[in-house]
Protein backbone atom coordinates (compact mmCIF):
# COMPACT_ATOMS: atom_id res chain seq x y z
CA UNK A 1 0.00 0.00 0.00
CA UNK A 2 2.77 2.50 0.55
CA UNK A 3 3.55 2.94 -3.16
CA UNK A 4 0.21 3.22 -3.69
CA UNK A 5 -0.13 6.24 -1.18
CA UNK A 6 3.12 7.74 -2.70
CA UNK A 7 1.52 7.63 -6.16
CA UNK A 8 -2.02 8.97 -5.24
CA UNK A 9 -0.29 11.91 -3.37
CA UNK A 10 2.18 12.52 -6.66
CA UNK A 11 -0.78 12.68 -8.77
CA UNK A 12 -1.98 15.25 -6.20
CA UNK A 13 0.51 17.39 -6.17
CA UNK A 14 1.12 16.74 -2.77
CA UNK A 15 4.17 14.94 -0.56
CA UNK A 16 3.70 13.47 2.96
CA UNK A 17 5.06 16.85 4.43
CA UNK A 18 2.50 18.71 2.99
CA UNK A 19 -0.69 16.54 3.32
CA UNK A 20 -3.03 17.37 6.09
CA UNK A 21 -5.04 14.36 6.94
CA UNK A 22 -4.55 10.67 6.34
CA UNK A 23 -7.87 8.54 6.26
CA UNK A 24 -7.14 4.45 5.62
CA UNK A 25 -9.29 1.68 5.74
CA UNK A 26 -9.47 0.66 9.31
CA UNK A 27 -8.67 -3.11 9.11
CA UNK A 28 -6.60 -2.75 12.60
CA UNK A 29 -4.43 -0.40 14.00
CA UNK A 30 -0.85 -2.30 13.45
CA UNK A 31 -1.78 -1.76 9.88
CA UNK A 32 -2.69 1.84 9.94
CA UNK A 33 0.70 2.57 11.86
CA UNK A 34 2.77 0.49 9.45
CA UNK A 35 1.27 2.43 6.60
CA UNK A 36 2.45 5.58 8.40
CA UNK A 37 5.73 4.82 9.31
CA UNK A 38 6.51 3.70 5.39
CA UNK A 39 5.16 6.64 3.84
CA UNK A 40 6.92 8.43 6.15
CA UNK A 41 4.02 10.95 7.23
CA UNK A 42 5.09 13.41 9.68
CA UNK A 43 2.99 13.93 13.14
CA UNK A 44 1.60 17.06 11.84
CA UNK A 45 -0.96 15.32 9.71
CA UNK A 46 -4.09 13.85 11.37
CA UNK A 47 -4.49 10.34 11.28
CA UNK A 48 -8.09 8.95 11.45
CA UNK A 49 -7.81 5.62 14.29
CA UNK A 50 -11.79 5.02 14.10
CA UNK A 51 -10.71 1.34 14.75
CA UNK A 52 -9.95 2.13 18.21
CA UNK A 53 -13.91 3.16 18.78
CA UNK A 54 -15.84 1.28 16.06
CA UNK A 55 -13.66 -1.73 14.56
CA UNK A 56 -13.42 -2.60 11.24
CA UNK A 57 -16.49 -1.55 9.77
CA UNK A 58 -15.49 -3.47 6.56
CA UNK A 59 -16.19 -1.17 3.13
CA UNK A 60 -18.02 1.80 5.37
CA UNK A 61 -14.69 1.98 7.31
CA UNK A 62 -13.43 5.13 5.66
CA UNK A 63 -16.63 7.38 5.53
CA UNK A 64 -17.20 6.86 9.14
CA UNK A 65 -13.78 7.27 10.29
CA UNK A 66 -13.63 10.25 8.14
CA UNK A 67 -17.02 11.66 10.21
CA UNK A 68 -15.37 10.66 13.35
CA UNK A 69 -12.11 12.69 12.59
CA UNK A 70 -14.33 15.77 11.41
CA UNK A 71 -15.99 15.68 14.77
CA UNK A 72 -13.73 15.36 16.97
CA UNK A 73 -10.66 18.01 14.96
CA UNK A 74 -13.36 20.55 13.18
CA UNK A 75 -10.05 22.41 11.90
CA UNK A 76 -10.18 19.92 9.70
CA UNK A 77 -12.53 20.80 7.51
CA UNK A 78 -11.57 21.66 3.85
CA UNK A 79 -8.25 19.88 4.35
CA UNK A 80 -6.56 17.85 2.16
CA UNK A 81 -6.75 14.00 2.78
CA UNK A 82 -5.29 10.96 1.76
CA UNK A 83 -7.77 7.94 1.30
CA UNK A 84 -6.33 4.20 1.22
CA UNK A 85 -8.95 1.60 1.21
CA UNK A 86 -7.86 -2.44 0.72
CA UNK A 87 -9.95 -5.64 0.79
CA UNK A 88 -9.90 -8.90 0.30
CA UNK A 89 -9.25 -10.42 -3.30
CA UNK A 90 -6.51 -7.99 -3.07
CA UNK A 91 -8.45 -5.15 -4.39
CA UNK A 92 -7.29 -1.49 -3.16
CA UNK A 93 -7.74 2.50 -4.39
CA UNK A 94 -6.12 5.32 -3.08
CA UNK A 95 -7.50 9.17 -3.89
CA UNK A 96 -6.43 12.16 -2.41
CA UNK A 97 -9.55 14.10 -1.94
CA UNK A 98 -10.38 17.80 -0.15
CA UNK A 99 -12.29 17.56 3.23
CA UNK A 100 -16.11 18.64 2.88
CA UNK A 101 -16.81 22.01 4.07
CA UNK A 102 -17.74 22.54 7.65
CA UNK A 103 -21.37 22.78 7.66
CA UNK A 104 -23.62 26.11 8.73
CA UNK A 105 -25.57 25.02 11.55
Amino acid sequence: MPPVALRALEAAGLTPETLDVFIPHQANDRIIEALVKSIKLPESVAIAHDIRTSGNTSSASIPLAMDALLAERPELYGKSALLIGFGAGLVYAGQVVELPSKPNN
